[in-house]
């Protein structure tokens, strides 16, 4: 026998063990899908807030902003008189505390209020409230005049800071907890006072990380330097493409930053499902013109910064592993299989012979007799169903022993 028909005969058997590899992987694999789709749905949550806050007295119809926070443009040394209604809407009685903060970057990158008892360097300590508590019964609601002293020597540009509208809790409440823990809701209402002068607006690009996270996904962390004296309303975008350029994800959102301050931002990206390189690209988009005005985007000379991009490598899902698996699995039988057809078409022109039907012939007993499988005597012959041979009639055969050695 010779070594092409050796290898062909034992290839075959290859073949057929592979297939029944691939089909048990294959059912393993819908089982897993089966167990991480219906055995784990996902979770949900959801939050309730109560029913105090606060606004601004005395809004402005200039300016719709007023509405909400309190803006003012102010000089060195002046003084601004105003007022926060404090509401309780609620079905009971509340005792709530109104008091003033320095604003500070949260962890998400926006704007937000420091707590009770931080010490004050800002616009928290220029502020003096009527009345630090007030007592409101259901649905009512009262106005505490303030004032707000602004220094004699103060920067030009904005500053922030905060009123605060928070539940006063009684002692006999933390007791009954058993822990000596008293937890309030709170309202933080932003003051912004803007100091005339030169206005400079201006971001830098502080840094942008990719992370990996406990449960699996990545964290994308960029941070924005606020270079400027006003605080400025930014278009933050993180796209993140595979390595050969198409998109897998968006992230980002309008955040104000502060001036003076860096914020940054934990965006989530779901690990990918394939595995493999990824590309991620920070931009920031931001108004430079100075009318653009506290927090307000003229949309005349917008800016974006980019540049910086983060390349990483992230391992594939349990599924997304098993999809691979698989697929190469399939890539692998199909080129063996390939392979296979080339050594047997090979293997038939150049070894078979050429052979006379004889009185008694049929497929099936040619095919025992020369140790091959009767699907390939067919094919090789293009034979067509019932397969029934004719005396005389020519075919091709394997080689006997005798005549391969």
């Amino acid at each position: 026998m010779t070594v092409n028909s050796f290898m062909f005969r034992k290839g075959h058997r290859l073949f057929k063990f592979i297939k029944i590899v691939f089909r048990q992987l294959f059912f393993s694999f819908i089982t897993i899908l089966f167990f991480f789709s219906v055995i784990n749905p996902p979770s949900v949550l959801s939050v309730e807030y109560g029913g105090i806050g606060g606004r601004p007295a005395f809004p402005r119809s200039d300016n719709p902003r007023t509405e909400s926070i309190f803006v003012h443009t102010v000089n060195p040394g002046d003084a601004v008189q105003e007022g926060v209604k404090v509401i309780n809407n609620t079905a009971e009685t509340k005792i709530l505390m109104v008091y003033a903060v320095d604003s500070v970057v949260s962890s998400g990158g926006a704007f937000a209020c420091g707590q009770l008892g931080d010490p004050m360097k800002g616009v928290g300590n220029w502020i003096t409230l009527e009345k630090g508590e007030v007592t409101l019964g259901s649905l009512k609601s009262e106005v505490v005049p303030f004032s707000i002293q602004i220094p004699a020597k103060v920067s030009v540009g904005e500053h922030n800071g905060c009123i605060v509208v928070q539940e006063k809790k009684k002692d006999t409440d933390s007791k009954d907890s058993g822990s000596g823990v008293s937890l309030t809701f709170r309202t933080g209402l932003r003051v912004a006072l803007m100091v005339p002068g030169e206005i400079e607006r201006k971001l830098q690009i502080a840094g942008f990380e990719i992370l990996p996270k406990k449960n699996g996904n990545l964290n994308l962390h960029p941070r924005v330097r606020n270079l400027g004296n006003v605080s400025i309303d930014t278009e933050v975008k993180v796209v993140t493409s595979y390595f050969f350029g198409s998109e897998l994800g968006r992230h980002g959102g309008q955040f104000p930053i502060l001036r003076d301050e860096t914020s940054e931002w934990n965006f989530e990206l779901k690990k990918p499902f394939w595995g493999g390189w990824y590309k991620a690209v920070l931009a920031v988009t931001y108004d430079e013109n100075p009318e653009a005005g506290v927090g307000i985007k003229s949309g005349k000379s917008l800016t974006t910064l980019t540049g910086s991009t983060v390349w990483f490598f992230s391992f594939p899902t349990t599924k997304g592993l098993v999809v691979e698996i698989v697929v190469l699995l399939i890539i692998i039988s199909v080129i063996f299989w390939l392979w296979l057809a080339a050594m047997r078409k090979r293997w038939i022109k150049r070894e078979w012979v050429f052979y006379d039907i004889q009185t008694g012939d049929d497929v099936k007993s040619l095919a025992e007799k020369n140790k091959a499988s009767w699907k390939i005597l067919v094919k090789a012959n293009k034979l067509k169903p019932p397969y029934t041979l004719s005396p005389g009639q020519r075919i091709k055969i394997p080689p006997s022993d005798s005549e391969t050695k």
